[in-house]
């Protein structure tokens, strides 16, 4: 068994405190953290200095903490929750939700995202998830997705130590099923020359991997978790670029948008609009996006109720409803940027300092689909589309933005 051992890593005050600054020096508090080597999130140099982007993204948001400092405990996975539930650390990173684990630790918003794709020899296109509980599934040893899927109820695993013979061993079918990531799977089968034409895949889901914090110190100190999710805002690597697939799935959403687009109840309010706040001046938008955000903060709508109760925003909350859980948002503005109509609350008012606006108004795309990211007020994956509107002679007034939930758009496996 590999022993673990400490790390020290100091925060930017505590390196400002060693060159001998004067003044009150405020003591600060360490966690104890966990982890285990899984390249290339973590790994150690020889020089046994941890690296990888977990360890960079974690150095980032502590960068932001000045109050706060870390040690690092390395061990294997198990004996990293040991420690935790027994008290001797205060908590363990990167990790998947775990429903064990939540029994005495909370969950930081994400660090970094994964994309996990299920293969088969069988069909999974109609299966859930529980389907295949029994079934035996190719890991690699102490993966995320070993993990993941010990959480979610499997138990039959044929587990190997590298990504080649994983791909190796599921080409010979010494398992019916994979779980990895698409990217790390197209470039091993590629490097083996692997045949493809008999295996099927399904898209499982984008994965949270974050901070697990004990109950204990978050008890302690009460004011960590709203700190870190805070900092960590700045510092995920959280934009998930589309494949040409997951493009593709997502750009049949836009003619049934597109059609929407062009009937009376969308083009009359939004020429109504265009002529109303054609003489708004930057003062009065500021003034106004301000109290929008302002009763978005207190839950004391006025501006946001009357935008709400418009027939406009009536409907594009009916057809928000009807998408099964695919829209998350819907709303449009008119030329100016204004929020004119919405199917549920937006996070500001003013649109026209945004990247869609940019976009389709601006620089006169036919379509934008955005990224996917995760959204920290809903805690989904979203990615945005935004399409133009125009009048009847083709005159471009106005814009529809539409969130949509990936996970649900893409039929994820769950």
């Amino acid at each position: 068994m590999r022993p673990f051992f400490l790390i020290t890593r100091l925060s930017a005050m505590s390196c400002f405190c060693l060159f001998g600054l004067t003044g009150a020096v405020q003591a600060e508090t360490t966690l104890r953290l966990g982890t285990d080597i899984m390249p290339p999130y973590l790994f150690e140099t020889s020089e046994q200095v941890l690296q990888g982007n977990a360890k960079h993204t974690l150095d980032c948001v502590f960068d932001q903490l000045p109050d706060y400092q870390f040690q690092t405990v390395i061990a294997p996975w198990p004996r990293v929750v040991r420690l935790a539930h027994r008290g001797e650390i205060d908590g363990w990173f990167l990790y998947v939700q775990n429903a064990s684990s939540d029994d005495f630790a909370g969950l930081s918003d994400p660090l970094m995202l994964e994309s996990w794709y299920w293969y088969s020899l069988d069909d999974v296109s109609d299966v859930t998830l529980s389907d295949l509980k029994n079934e035996t599934v190719l890991v690699m040893d102490g993966t995320y997705q070993a993990i993941w899927l010990q959480s979610q109820g499997f138990s039959e695993f044929f587990s190997v130590s590298s990504t080649d013979s994983l791909v190796r061993a599921f080409l010979a079918g010494r398992a019916q099923h994979l779980l990895i990531s698409e990217s790390v799977f197209d470039e091993a089968v590629a490097r083996l020359n692997g045949e493809l034409s008999a295996i099927n895949k399904r898209f499982v889901g984008f994965i949270p991997l974050g901070l697990y914090i004990t109950d204990a110190f978050s008890n302690e100190h009460p004011g960590f978790m709203v700190a870190f999710n805070a900092a960590a805002t700045g510092c995920r690597i959280e934009q998930i670029s589309l494949t040409d697939k997951n493009e593709r799935s997502l750009s049949k959403l836009v003619d049934p948008l597109s059609r929407w687009l062009v009937s009376d109840w969308v083009r009359e309010p939004v020429l109504q609009a265009n002529a109303r706040n054609r003489h708004l001046s930057a003062g009065e938008i500021n003034r106004i996006d301000r109290q929008w955000v302002d009763e978005v903060r207190t839950g004391d709508f006025d501006l946001i109720g009357e935008v709400l109760s418009r027939d406009l925003s009536t409907r594009l909350e009916l057809i928000r409803r009807q998408s099964q859980g695919v829209f998350s948002e819907l709303f449009i503005t008119d030329v100016h940027g204004v929020t004119i109509g919405a199917g549920n609350v937006t996070s500001d008012w003013f649109q026209g300092d945004e990247g869609p606006f940019d976009a389709i108004v601006t620089r006169r795309q036919p379509v934008q689909i955005d990224a996917i990211s995760y959204d920290e007020s809903t805690r989904r994956f979203l990615s945005q589309i935004a399409l133009p509107i125009h009048d009847s002679s083709g005159e471009l007034i106005g814009m529809l933005v539409a969130g949509v939930n990936v996970e649900n758009a893409l039929q994820g496996l769950q």
